[in-house]
C-alpha cells in the first residue's frame, strides 16, 4: 500500500460525535446517561450499561474502536459485518505498539466493547437512510478468538498470531458501508501519547469536519457540558481544566489546534477551540461509486478516494477506458487492480498510453490498405479497434453532456478524435475544464486540423 493511504483512517462520524467511550485512562462506573446539547446538530441522549461487576469502556477502548473501524474498512466491509485479523494487526491498526501487557488489556477492551448495551435515542444518523434513530446495540455482536499454535500451555492468553473473528453491530457497519464516515489524519493521531487526548482530538476532528459540511474555524462549548461529554463524570471545573491542559498543549503542538481559551467564570464558563488548519480531506462519494463500478473493492475504493481525490479518479478512469480503446485491451486482465495502479502512477500510463495509441493508429491505417485478408479480423482479441464517437463519449466521461452548448463542444472535439486530429491524452486534458478554457483548446485543434 502507498505510504500516502497509510497516513489515511477513518472515523464513523457518531462514534466521533456521541463520545460512546469515557475519555479518562481510570474510571469506576458500571454505567451512565447522558442528556445534553453542546453543538450546532442537536441534542444527545446516551445510556450507557456495563453488565455487573464490569466497567464501563473507557480509556484506550476508544483506540480499540477505531482500529476496528478502520478494519472494516481496509478489508471492503465484509458482507457477514465480521472483521477477521490477528490480534497483532488489530493493535497496530489501532495504533498501539504490541506487547504481552497490549495483548492482555487487549482481551479486556474487546470484552468490555462487547457487554456494554447503549441506548441511543433519537441521536444516531442513519447514513444510509439519512435520518435520525433511535437504536440500542453493543457495538460488538460476537467475538471469536482462535490461536493457530500447537502451544496450549497458556491457554485463554492471547499473542501476536491470535486470530480474531470481530462482527460489529450492524447499525455501524451499513453506516460505513454507505460512506457515512470522516477521514482522519493518522500520523497526527499517532504522535498522541494519552487515550484522553486522542479521544479530544477525535472528538474535535467531527466538529471541524463534518459530513458534506464545509470544515469550521472554531468550536466552542460550555465547559461544564464538554466536561460530561467527554465522560468526566462529578469532576469540579477546575480539576476538568487541569486534566484537559496538557491534551490541549500536545494538540496545539502537532498543529491541529492554534489557540485555546476559557471565558466566563464558574459554571457559565464556556472553552473555545481555534482550529490550526481547516484543510477538509472529505471523501467525495462520486469518486468512490466510480471505483466500485470497475471493480474496486468498497475498502479499497475508500482509501484511494480518500488518498488522491475526485479529479485523479476521473482522469485514471479515462486513462484506462482509452486504454481501452487501444490493441493494449488484451493485455488488461483486472481493470480494478489497473485503475489503482493508474492513480499511483499517472506518468507511466500516460506514456503507455501515447506509445499503444500509435501503434493501434498505424495497425488501422496498414488494415485498411486494400491488400488486407478480412479473414485476419476475425479474432476479437487481435481486432484493431476503430476510432468511434461513443469511445470519445466514455473518455470524457459525462462532463460535456449538461448543456446545449458544452454537448456542442463534445462533439466537435469526438469529430477531431475519431478523424484522428487529436489523441485520448488531448481529451482528457478536458476533463474538469471550463467552458471558455474548453472551447478555446477545441478551436485551436480545428485550426491546426484544417492546415
Amino acid at each position: 500500500m502507498a505510504s500516502k493511504e497509510l497516513a489515511l483512517r477513518h472515523d464513523e462520524p457518531n462514534l466521533a460525535r456521541l463520545n460512546l467511550v469515557l475519555a479518562p485512562n481510570r474510571t469506576e462506573l458500571y454505567e451512565w446517561a447522558r442528556h445534553i446539547a453542546f453543538d450546532a446538530i442537536g441534542g444527545v441522549s446516551v445510556r450507557c450499561t456495563a453488565p455487573r461487576n464490569a466497567l464501563v469502556p473507557h480509556g484506550v477502548d476508544n483506540d480499540i474502536l477505531l482500529g476496528l473501524v478502520n478494519a472494516v474498512v481496509l478489508q471492503g466491509m465484509p458482507e457477514d459485518d465480521t472483521v477477521r485479523l490477528t490480534t497483532r494487526e488489530l493493535l497496530q491498526l489501532s495504533g498501539i505498539t504490541p506487547s504481552a501487557r497490549a495483548y492482555r488489556n487487549l482481551q479486556a477492551s474487546l470484552r468490555r466493547l462487547q457487554h456494554t448495551a447503549y441506548d441511543v435515542t433519537d441521536s444516531w444518523y442513519d447514513g444510509s437512510r439519512h435520518r435520525w434513530r433511535s437504536v440500542s446495540f453493543s457495538l460488538i455482536v460476537r467475538l471469536g478468538a482462535e490461536d493457530n499454535t500447537a502451544d496450549v500451555t497458556n491457554a485463554g492468553q492471547w499473542r501476536a498470531q491470535t486470530l480474531l473473528a470481530i462482527r460489529l453491530d450492524d447499525s455501524l457497519i451499513s453506516n460505513i458501508r454507505a460512506g457515512h464516515i470522516l477521514p482522519l489524519d493518522f500520523e497526527m493521531l499517532a504522535r498522541l501519547s494519552q487515550p484522553l487526548t486522542r479521544n479530544l482530538f477525535r472528538t474535535l476532528s467531527f466538529q471541524r469536519d463534518q459530513v458534506g459540511q464545509e470544515p469550521v474555524l472554531a468550536f466552542a462549548v460550555p465547559l461544564n457540558t464538554w466536561a460530561t461529554h467527554l465522560g468526566m463524570h462529578e469532576m469540579r471545573l477546575d480539576t476538568v481544566m487541569r486534566s484537559l491542559k496538557p491534551a490541549h498543549e500536545e494538540l496545539i503542538a502537532i498543529g491541529f489546534l492554534r489557540e485555546v481559551e476559557y471565558r466566563g467564570r464558574g459554571r457559565a464558563r464556556t472553552v473555545h477551540y481555534t482550529f490550526a488548519s481547516a484543510k477538509s480531506a472529505a471523501v467525495d462519494p462520486e469518486a468512490i461509486a466510480v471505483l466500485a463500478r470497475y471493480g474496486v473493492s468498497g475498502g479499497r475504493a475508500l482509501t484511494l478516494a480518500q488518498a488522491y481525490g475526485s479529479e485523479a479518479v476521473q482522469r485514471a478512469v479515462s486513462v484506462l477506458e482509452a486504454l481501452l480503446q487501444t490493441d493494449y485491451r488484451s493485455k488488461i486482465r483486472n481493470r480494478a487492480g489497473m485503475l489503482s495502479d493508474i492513480l499511483e502512477s499517472p506518468e507511466k500510463y500516460d506514456t503507455l498510453l501515447r506509445a499503444a495509441e500509435k501503434t493501434t493508429d498505424e495497425a488501422r491505417v496498414a488494415k485498411s490498405a486494400p491488400a488486407a485478408d478480412k479473414s485476419e479480423q476475425a479474432d476479437p482479441d487481435t481486432a484493431t479497434v476503430p476510432r468511434k464517437a461513443r469511445s470519445a463519449h466514455v473518455i470524457l466521461l459525462g462532463q460535456y453532456d449538461d448543456t446545449a452548448e458544452r454537448r456542442d463542444l463534445r462533439d466537435r472535439a469526438t469529430a477531431l478524435y475519431v478523424e484522428g486530429h487529436v489523441s485520448s491524452l488531448d481529451l482528457i486534458g478536458l476533463l474538469h475544464q471550463e467552458t471558455a478554457v474548453a472551447q478555446a483548446q477545441i478551436e485551436m485543434w480545428e485550426q491546426n486540423a484544417r492546415k
